[in-house]
C-alpha cells in the first residue's frame, strides 16, 4: 500500500510540472499559452519558428491581430470567443507569418479550466500547407485522369459507332443479299445463313448499346432524365433485374460534368447490384430540392461482403472510391450504407457548385 504524504504530493506535482514544461518546450507542434483575458503567457520554440515572432513581440500585441491577415480577422476572433467561453475548438484555417506569407494551419484551442474557473487557453498550431498542396496536386491529377478516361470512352464510342457498327451493317446487308440469292436446292445452307444473320444482328445491337453506354449521346442532348431512363431500361432488359425509377418531373439541366458524374454513379451502382448483390429488384430515385439534386440507388440483396470498409479496397470498393472521388471533385458527396438486407448509395450535389454556362441556365 502506498501512503501519499504532503511532501510526496508536492514532489509529484513538481515532477508533473517539469514533464509538462519539457513537453511544451520540445513539442514539434507550435504551442502558445494565454491567460483568461487572452493575454500572452508563454510559447514554445516551434511557435516562434512557425510564425517568426519572438516572445517580446507576443507580449505587447494581440495574438489574433498579429497572426491573422486583416481580411481574415473575423475567423480568429470567433474561435477565440468560443474558447474563452469554455469550448474546445478544432479548425482548418489560414494564418499569417511575420514575413507576410499566408499558411494553412490545423488549429486546436483548448480551455484550461480548474475547479470550474477558466485559468487560461492553450493554442496548438500545425503547419499543413505542404500537405494541402500535395492533396491538391493529387486531386488535380485524379481529375485529369478522370477527364482522360472520359475522353478515351468517347473515342472508343466514336470508333465503335463510326467503324465497327458500319462494318456490321454492311455484313448484315451482304448476308441478306446472300440469303436472297439462295436457290431451292440450297436448303441446307438457308438455316445456317439465317443463324449467321441473326448473330450479326445481335452483335450490331450489342455494339450500339456499348457505344451509347461509353458515351451516352442522350445525356448531352436531352439531359439526365431521358439518359437515365434509357440506361435503366436497357439494364433491366439485359440483366433481368426489375428496376423502379422515380425522377423529379421538374428536374432541370445541370452542368454537363455533373450530369455525367451522376449518370456514372447510377451506372456503376446498378453494375454493382448485378455483380455483387444477388438482388432481383433495385430502385433509382432522383430528387430535386431546388438547392440540391439527390440520387439514391438501392437494392435488397446480401450487401457488401465483409462490410463497406473491406470492400472499399476490393473489387466493389474501386467503384465506390471512384464514384466518391468523381463527386467530390465537383463539390458533391457520396455515402454508402450496406448491411445484410441490401446496399443503398446516396449521392448529393448542390446546385450552387454548378459552373455558369449555357447548358446550365437553371443552376445559375
Amino acid at each position: 500500500m502506498t501512503f501519499w504524504t504532503p511532501s510526496r504530493i508536492e514532489s509529484d506535482a513538481g515532477t508533473y510540472s517539469t514533464y509538462l514544461d519539457a513537453l511544451i518546450e520540445h513539442s514539434p507542434i507550435a504551442i502558445i499559452v494565454l491567460d483568461a483575458q487572452h493575454r500572452f503567457e508563454m510559447c514554445n520554440p516551434a511557435f516562434e519558428e512557425l510564425f517568426q515572432y519572438g516572445r517580446e513581440n507576443l507580449i505587447v500585441a494581440n495574438v489574433d491581430e498579429l497572426i491573422a491577415a486583416p481580411a481574415c480577422l473575423k475567423d480568429p476572433r470567433s474561435l477565440t470567443r468560443r474558447v474563452l467561453q469554455g469550448h474546445k475548438v478544432h479548425a482548418i484555417t489560414r494564418r499569417r507569418r511575420k514575413d507576410g506569407e499566408i499558411i494553412d494551419v490545423e488549429l486546436y484551442g483548448v480551455p484550461l479550466i480548474v475547479n470550474g474557473t477558466l485559468r487560461g487557453v492553450y493554442g496548438l498550431y500545425q503547419n499543413i500547407t505542404a500537405r494541402n498542396r500535395a492533396e491538391s496536386a493529387v486531386r488535380q491529377l485524379s481529375s485529369r485522369l478522370m477527364h482522360l478516361q472520359e475522353e478515351e470512352r468517347r473515342r472508343i464510342s466514336r470508333d465503335l459507332h463510326d467503324t465497327t457498327s458500319q462494318e456490321l451493317a454492311v455484313l448484315n446487308m451482304n448476308l441478306q443479299r446472300l440469303e436472297g440469292m439462295l436457290g431451292e436446292n440450297d436448303s441446307r445452307l438457308r438455316p445456317l445463313l439465317s443463324e449467321t444473320l441473326q448473330l450479326a444482328t445481335e452483335c450490331s445491337q450489342k455494339i450500339r448499346t456499348a457505344s451509347y453506354l461509353l458515351h451516352p449521346p442522350l445525356l448531352q442532348e436531352a439531359g439526365l432524365r431521358p439518359a437515365v431512363l434509357w440506361m435503366v431500361n436497357g439494364f433491366a432488359e439485359r440483366s433481368g433485374i426489375r428496376v423502379s425509377v422515380s425522377i423529379a418531373p421538374d428536374l432541370g439541366r445541370l452542368c454537363k460534368e455533373v450530369e455525367l458524374a451522376l449518370f456514372r454513379v447510377i451506372q456503376e451502382s446498378l453494375a454493382n447490384v448485378l455483380r455483387h448483390s444477388e438482388s432481383t429488384v433495385a430502385e433509382v430515385d432522383i430528387r430535386d430540392t431546388g438547392r440540391a439534386v439527390k440520387v439514391t440507388i438501392a437494392d435488397h440483396g446480401r450487401g457488401l461482403r465483409g462490410g463497406l470498409e473491406k470492400n472499399e479496397s476490393g473489387v466493389a470498393g474501386v467503384g465506390i472510391a471512384g464514384m466518391r472521388e468523381r463527386l467530390e471533385q465537383l463539390g458533391g458527396s457520396l455515402h454508402v450504407r450496406s448491411d445484410g438486407h441490401g446496399t443503398t448509395v446516396y449521392a448529393t450535389f448542390s446546385r450552387k457548385h454548378c459552373k455558369p454556362r449555357r447548358i446550365c441556365q437553371s443552376c445559375v
